[in-house]
């Protein structure tokens, strides 16, 4: 069986650096010779004279470049180098639980009890999810990055932008789980 991977949709991180640009362009743009920021502003103010810019633009306008160059790096690294939010093999299955620079957690097939797709209602917003549970949870964080637990062996992994959809990566999954070997490897003197 192929190993499963999950990574966010390219889309986010195309936005994410758009937006970047944006702030960068702006707060250069104010910096420089606020061309772009005197053309909007005669919009809005018709024929009357556009407010003059004080000191403390200046500052919001280094941190619109400091934002958008974070944004800009942020997104290009997203399409180059993805993160895998989820992963499996024959060793087990890989969940990005902690922060955005932590290595994912793996839990061996043995611990992994059930796996399906489903959504859930936040606050009125449908966010479809990957539900997961585990024998023993020892191993695993009490306050999971992108995901929460429902039950003390239920997990609820948010699946919004994955680069698939919920459903195939949990019959994928299952899958996998039930095509990889749970049985212990027999020790060197059997």
């Amino acid at each position: 069986m192929k190993p499963v991977e999950v990574v966010r949709s390219a889309v986010r991180a195309w936005l994410l650096s758009l937006a970047g640009i944006a702030f960068a362009l702006l707060g250069l743009d104010v910096l420089s010779s606020g061309r772009f920021v005197e053309a909007f502003g005669s919009l809005i103010y018709k024929t009357e004279q556009v407010p003059t810019f004080e000191p403390r633009d200046r500052i919001f306008a280094i941190l619109a470049v400091a934002v958008g160059v974070v944004l800009v790096v942020w997104g290009l690294r997203d399409l180059v180098v993805p993160k895998k939010l989820v992963s499996a093999g024959e060793e087990g299955l890989r969940l990005a639980l902690g922060g955005p620079l932590s290595k994912p957690t793996l839990i061996p097939w043995a611990n992994v009890d059930d796996i399906q797709a489903d959504t859930v209602d936040d606050d009125g917003q449908i966010i479809p999810v990957l539900i997961v549970r585990f024998g023993d949870v020892t191993a695993l964080p009490s306050d999971p990055w992108t995901a929460r637990w429902v039950g003390s062996h239920t997990l609820l992994v948010e699946a919004i932008n994955w680069s698939m959809p919920v459903e195939a990566v949990a019959r994928d999954l299952l899958a996998l789980r039930d095509s990889s070997s749970t049985e212990d490897e027999p020790l060197p003197w059997e």
